[in-house]
């Protein structure tokens, strides 16, 4: 089951006032980091596409349209989470609710920000293809990042001699992923199937996943 693969609640670095950091770095000057090591960061083995469609509600191709973060009690500490809207343009499987607010960990309330590496990263504006799950208390990204596919332009050269490039919109890698571990055993991973693909043949990979998957029921 996926929660046996992943650890629950990664932890989270804080930003906090006071100090100087490198913008470079992506952390604005007067702020300091507190929190965990890179040795603590968040861990998880690979999930296959099986996996990810088991633990899913739904999937959908969205857009992130309206963000708000706020801190939130779980895994009994205190910690700051960002609910996300997302405009659904396409429904690969299953049924979406009418209005999707997905719950990720991380985020800025007030002069305090944490950022959770292994958590999906949903930025205004950006199409993705998500997998969601139902969650005790909210909707969440299954697997964390690995549910989490952006959707980028990327350019491709048609076979024809001479021909112009061609725009195609394919499956990128979430950019927060953590560190991920090699999937053992003779299944691939869902991030080997998915990721370069293009947005079509992505969604036929995952439908032809859920029928399976839901005709054993």
């Amino acid at each position: 089951m996926l929660i046996a693969l992943l650890f629950a609640l990664p932890p989270a670095v804080t930003l906090a006032p006071g100090g100087d950091a490198d913008p470079a770095a992506g952390v604005s000057p007067g702020a300091v980091l507190s929190g965990p090591r890179a040795a603590q960061a968040a861990v998880a083995i690979q999930l296959s596409l099986d996996e990810l469609v088991a633990a899913a509600s739904y999937v959908v191709v969205a857009t992130a349209t309206e963000q708000h973060s706020r801190w939130e009690e779980l895994g009994g500490a205190e910690r700051i989470v960002t609910y996300t809207r997302l405009s659904i343009d396409r429904t690969v499987a299953g049924q979406p609710d009418a209005d999707v607010w997905v719950r990720t960990l991380g985020g800025i309330v007030g002069d305090v920000g944490q950022h959770v590496a292994g958590d999906a990263q949903l930025r205004i504006g950006a199409q993705a293809m998500i997998f969601v799950s139902r969650a005790s208390s909210a909707l969440v990204v299954s697997g964390m990042a690995q549910g989490h596919y952006p959707v980028v332009d990327a350019e491709e050269t048609r076979r024809i001699a001479g021909a112009p490039r061609i725009a195609v919109r394919r499956l990128a890698a979430s950019p927060s992923s953590g560190t991920v571990l090699a999937r053992p055993g003779p299944a691939i991973s869902a991030r080997e199937q998915l990721v370069g693909a293009t947005v079509d043949a992505a969604i036929d990979a995952v439908s032809r996943a859920w029928k399976a998957k839901h005709a054993q029921k």
